[in-house]
């Protein structure tokens, strides 16, 4: 079995920018460069011959580029009793999207996508079960988190591996326009001859 998921890499610009607020509350477990991502559909165990047929699937998606910038912060949990803190997405409407076609795009392979309203986040922080933290000043000092913009011109399956120094994510596959290779000038050269042997290329006339 694997343990997959789908989801956006921060750029380094974006994790520079996090390092100012990953910190200052006792008890949470600050998520490591290598760890920060936004996920866009968790799909979790899946046996490692469905690997194929899915990353089929997510080929399949067509990503235009769009801006994609971090702003805020918030919680999961209670205030008192917190299960991570977040930095909020600046403008959601393209990751909601993307996150359909990948959905719809699982579907089609019966893979069991998490089904819960999905919110773009990029998890900053996690807590132990039932673990007591004051995150108050945390809240009012990181209010006005907001990232540089990049441009995001394809998504990643993550597999992910849980271990005793937290969870370590491997990359899988990237899918997305801007990852097509390019012609080379030989295959454009070799394109051309064969076009002109089977009077598919018509000359200029002078």
């Amino acid at each position: 079995m694997v343990r997959l998921f789908v989801g956006l890499e921060i750029p380094e610009t974006i994790r520079d920018a996090l390092s100012e607020v990953r910190g200052g509350v006792e008890g949470a477990h600050w998520q490591r460069d290598d760890q920060l991502h936004l996920t866009l559909a968790f799909i979790g165990d899946v046996p490692k011959k469905a690997l194929h047929e899915i990353e089929g699937e997510l080929s399949r998606i067509s990503v235009s580029p769009f801006d994609f910038a971090l702003k805020g912060v918030g919680l999961f949990g209670k205030p008192k009793q917190p299960k991570c803190l977040w930095a909020g997405v600046e403008d959601k409407a393209p990751l909601v999207h993307l996150h359909e076609k990948i959905v719809n795009a699982l579907a089609r392979v019966d893979v069991e996508v998490e089904r819960r309203k999905y919110k773009p986040h990029v998890t900053l922080a996690r807590f132990r079960r039932g673990a007591q933290a004051r995150i108050g000043d945390w809240l009012l000092h990181s209010e006005n988190l907001y990232t540089p913009a990049e441009t995001v011109q394809h998504f990643t399956l993550f597999s992910s591996q849980r271990t005793n120094e937290g969870s370590y994510y491997t990359v899988e596959s990237r899918f997305g326009r801007a990852l097509e290779a390019e012609p080379e000038a030989d295959d454009i050269d070799r394109a051309y001859n064969m076009g002109r042997e089977f009077g598919w290329v018509l000359e200029p006339a002078f």
